[in-house]
């Protein structure tokens, strides 16, 4: 039984040498590094900018109608408060109801907005993955990565990659 310990600590030993070992030479084959902000190139290419002036053009009158149903809302709530006896109950009583169909509207907006904005930006997404690719092959990356705690500038490429997709 100790013999089997003392040979299960000489793998583990032996396993962490090659490790250590092994990680500068991970490192070494690294030779270019490059940095993608994902985030800044989905807000500031062309195309994410269109996308955007899309939806708030196709979005608009929805929100428009629910802004204007928000100030109907607000002068019935004016009038109610003025209001006295059964005026004033039934004056309520349609508030509510405008109140109700209102958070409706919006909730359908938002969701409908979500969808769409989720299926335009899966077409950007495709392009800046198919820019970054060839990008890194062109000129000789051999890592790229995004979404990291902290990097060092000299390895952030994301303003090539939002010239290249702004050609």
């Amino acid at each position: 039984m100790i013999k089997r310990k003392s040979q299960m600590k000489q793998w583990a030993a032996a396993l962490a040498a090659a490790a250590c070992l092994a990680a500068p030479a991970v490192a070494e084959s690294v030779r270019k590094l490059g940095f993608i902000d994902v985030d800044r190139v989905y807000r500031e290419s062309k195309q994410a900018q269109s996308i955007q002036a899309k939806l708030d053009e196709e979005f608009a009158p929805r929100q428009k109608r629910l802004e204007q149903m928000q100030q109907e809302a607000a002068g019935l709530e004016r009038k109610a408060a003025a209001a006295k006896g059964k005026a004033r109950d039934g004056m309520l009583a349609d508030l509510q109801r405008r109140n109700q169909t209102l958070r409706s509207e919006q909730a359908k907006l938002a969701e409908d907005y979500d969808l769409r904005r989720n299926e335009e930006f899966a077409a950007l997404q495709r392009n800046a993955d198919r820019v970054m690719i060839d990008l890194a092959k062109k000129e000789g990356y051999d890592l790229i990565v995004h979404d990291v705690i902290f990097i060092n500038a000299k390895f952030d490429i994301t303003n090539k990659v939002i010239r290249e997709m702004n050609r």
